[in-house]
């Protein structure tokens, strides 16, 4: 497509030599008009076919630039995707850091309550042990 300064100068150049026809015309024989009529009809159909084929050009220039657009588009989505992807699988991998670590500290509290079970029961048995010697060393009172 051309550019618009161009189009306009165009557009003047056209509009001043259909004045002049026009001017001209008032004054010419029907032999001369009926050619300046063949001459404009050819010239119509010369700016028809340019702008069917710029049209053409713009039509495949639009069609890529749209291609060229969807591109774009598509890898900005996918660099989406890939981004939120990460953000997804950091905020796993954190989740399951902090799962991990809660079921260590859970498994920690049952050991130490654990070993206190332990402490207790070698207490109760060292109990037992000492109250089963002092009543076997003890005489029976029957």
């Amino acid at each position: 497509m051309r550019p618009l300064s161009e189009a306009l100068t165009d557009l003047s150049q056209r509009a001043k030599a259909a004045e002049d026809a026009y001017d001209a015309s008032r004054t010419e024989t029907k032999e001369k008009i009926d050619a300046r009529i063949d001459e404009a009809r050819a010239s119509a159909e010369r700016f028809q076919k340019e702008v069917q084929q710029e049209a053409a050009d713009s039509t495949e220039r639009t069609k890529s630039q749209w291609k060229d657009l969807q591109a774009r588009v598509a890898k900005t989505m996918d660099k989406m995707r890939t981004d939120v992807d990460a953000r997804n699988q950091a905020v796993a991998a954190r989740r399951a850091e902090a799962h991990a670590a809660w079921a260590e500290e859970d498994a920690t509290a049952a050991v130490v309550i654990a070993t206190g079970a332990i402490d207790d029961a070698y207490y109760a048995v060292l109990n037992a042990v000492a109250a089963r010697q002092e009543a076997d060393v003890a005489p029976a009172k029957m």
